[in-house]
């Protein structure tokens, strides 16, 4: 049986003019997790990783960490499954059609990236009706994401799955997916799930080469160690 570590990336730059990069308060998070990780002794026997500049950016904060140590950190596997889903897409593919049901409403749209209630209330609102595949426009659905973030860790646990350490830094979508999978969730609880996942968390399974099972959740010990707050969601 291997254990396998979730990482959420470190906060982004939300309301910026590029969202895929790390902002100073995810660098300090992502450092700090890897920090954690070799005061805990844990060395990964394999890292795998999305393709997304955030992605990169935690990997190299958590080796950053290791290296200061001499201790051993893997090359990553990277896997474009393992990136999160285009919420710019869906948002603007579905908005139109939540507005003219009157579910979201023009004056949150046009606070979306500078209130973050309103952002919230908007991206709920799309994202629930993304899972549930009751719209008109042609984007990617949410059941081909699950797909392949299923094909992804089905890879990982036939490669990894049997008296290993795992690390795989991703998203919210994809950790979401994977504990679908490991409970049997609905859809619609495992994007409700999404939104609670702290940046720069760990939730941890233990997998043999057919079966994942959930461990802990959105665990971060090496945040709440801090006087100051660290603990972020976006």
């Amino acid at each position: 049986m291997s254990k396998i570590f979730f990482i959420r990336h470190g906060q982004a730059s939300f309301g910026k003019g590029n969202y895929d990069v790390l902002s100073p308060l995810g660098k300090k998070q992502s450092y700090l997790l890897g920090k954690y990780f070799v005061r805990r002794n844990i060395v990964f026997d394999a890292i795998y990783r999305g393709t997304l500049t955030r992605h990169l950016e935690t990997e190299e904060e958590i080796k950053r960490a290791f290296y200061e140590c001499n201790m051993f950190f893997p090359k990553p596997t990277q896997m474009t499954s393992l990136n999160e889903y285009d919420s710019y897409s869906i948002l603007t593919a579905l908005v139109p059609e939540l507005i003219a049901e009157e579910i979201v409403n023009e004056k949150d749209l046009q606070n979306i990236y500078t209130d973050r209630k309103s952002f919230q209330r908007v991206f709920e609102a799309t994202m629930l009706r993304w899972v549930s595949g009751k719209y008109n426009a042609k984007i990617s659905s949410w059941c081909n994401f699950v797909e392949n973030v299923y094909a992804a860790i089905s890879e990982i646990m036939q490669k990894d799955g049997r008296g290993k350490v795992v690390a795989v830094i991703t998203s919210g979508g994809p950790i979401s997916v994977a504990i679908q999978r490991a409970l049997a969730l609905s859809d619609e609880n495992a994007m409700r799930i999404t939104w609670q996942i702290k940046n720069a968390s760990f939730t941890r399974f233990k997998c043999t080469t057919d079966s994942l099972m959930l461990e802990s959740f959105n665990e971060v010990p090496h945040l709440e160690e801090s006087e100051v707050e660290l603990v972020s969601y976006r």
